[in-house]
């Protein structure tokens, strides 16, 4: 019996050993951690961009003769909205800039609020156009525009969804030299309302001519669709045509049980009419909280009807890209395996059977102070697949949505090629 009850706690041992093995190694493959080093914030890089931004705006601001000269003109600085994610942050960010375009005024950009550690960086870290294109950093606000001047006015923007473009821009029309905006006026109630569609064609080209990742994120897609093997949509360079899938997972599950109980619908460019009709059936029915969970929060069964759907469209297609959070590593396993499984390829009608390749967002190792760009990298690498899924709850899904119709002139606007989860 001594025997026995030994060598049973010695198989309890190997199998709890083999456990946690198994567990470490589904951890490496599918974490985002793989390489710490990528973690280190590049302070010199930041300070060499800081910098630049200073002298970039000085000379501009001397080519123009806008210092000591007789012209007059005009300067816009907006409130920013406080703690806001990647996605949201930089959709505001572009239609400040946009605004202030259409206005005809400079725009005054403020850094980037990188909120995982707490620091502002240099925007131009991040994007290039709205810190080129008419734009001087908000360093030399107290230059242009004195504290106390007559010529500098604070206002509030406040209007119906419906007037809020057009009185910003009435408002910003005004004879003051600077304007500075005191409230948000551009936020995610209104980017998701009917209104928002009324400005998206204006946007779109906006998009289309003035959208610039910096050279630090379109550096990590690059590699990672030569290590990728990965190839660009509408490219003839070597590599694999592929799809892109946004899984929302992490702490996304509280986000979707708030909006339920909100009877929240999609978020920001999510609701336009040609996006809309891409969601897979069922279609959203904000008012049920069931109908919200679905396509906030989707099973992974549904996840795999919507890759089917594409795949039986666009047959050709064998390499799947997921972007993802880091920490739904059990459903990336148990994806792989369905998308891998000749017999389920079968039973779902694709012409070619199973995927050749998956790959997602931490199957590469990163190079020191990358991570502050891998959020810009992964919208980059998304927005230049063949065919996108993502969640109509996300900004990141939303604003990869509005890069890939507005933000390339020979990509742009297939929806089609869009299916919203």
């Amino acid at each position: 019996m001594k025997s026995v009850s030994s060598y049973s706690r010695l198989r309890a041992r190997v199998i709890l050993l083999a456990v946690v093995v198994a567990l470490y190694l589904l951890y490496y493959k599918y974490s985002n951690n793989n390489n710490d080093t990528s973690n280190y914030s590049p302070h010199l890089l930041y300070a060499d961009l800081h910098q630049k931004e200073e002298q970039t705006g000085r000379k501009f601001l001397e080519s123009l003769h806008l210092i000591d000269s007789q012209k007059d003109p005009k300067f816009v600085l907006f409130r920013q909205h406080e703690g806001a994610d990647f996605g949201n942050q930089v959709q505001e960010i572009l239609l400040h800039h946009h605004l202030a375009l259409q206005s005809s005024r400079f725009y005054i950009y403020q850094p980037f609020d990188w909120k995982s550690r707490n620091e502002h960086l240099p925007l131009s870290a991040f994007l290039l156009g709205a810190t080129e294109e008419r734009a001087v950093p908000a360093s030399f606000f107290e230059e242009l525009c004195p504290k106390g001047s007559e010529d500098v006015v604070h206002i509030k923007i406040q209007a119906s969804q419906e007037e809020l473009w057009d009185t910003a821009l009435s408002a910003l029309r005004r004879e003051e030299r600077c304007i500075i905006v005191d409230n948000p006026i551009v936020d995610t109630t209104y980017l998701s309302s009917p209104a928002a569609q009324a400005i998206w064609p204006l946007f779109q080209k906006y998009l289309a001519r003035w959208f610039r990742w910096s050279p630090q994120i379109l550096d990590i897609v690059e590699r990672r669709q030569t290590q990728l093997n990965l190839r660009r949509h509408f490219s003839n360079l070597k590599g694999e045509p592929y799809l892109a899938l946004h899984l929302h997972r992490k702490e996304f599950i509280d986000y979707c049980k708030t909006a339920a109980h909100q009877k929240a619908g999609f978020t920001n460019w999510a609701n336009l009419p040609s996006i809309l009709s891409t969601t897979l059936a069922p279609q959203l029915n904000p008012r049920n909280e069931s109908s919200v969970m679905e396509h906030c929060y989707p099973s992974l069964f549904r996840v795999m009807d919507a890759i089917d759907l594409q795949i039986r469209r666009k047959p050709y297609l064998r390499t799947i890209h997921i972007i993802h959070d880091g920490i739904a590593l059990t459903d990336l396993w148990k994806l792989e395996t369905a998308l891998k499984n000749p017999e389920r390829a079968h039973r779902a009608g694709w012409t070619y059977g199973p995927i050749k390749s998956l790959t997602h967002s931490a199957m590469l190792p990163r190079e020191s102070g990358d991570s502050d760009f891998l959020v810009g990298a992964d919208a980059e690498l998304a927005r230049r697949a063949e065919v996108f899924i993502g969640n109509g709850y996300s900004s990141l899904s939303s604003y990869i949505i509005a890069l890939r119709m507005g933000g390339d002139l020979v990509a742009a606007g297939i929806p089609e090629d869009i299916t919203l989860l």
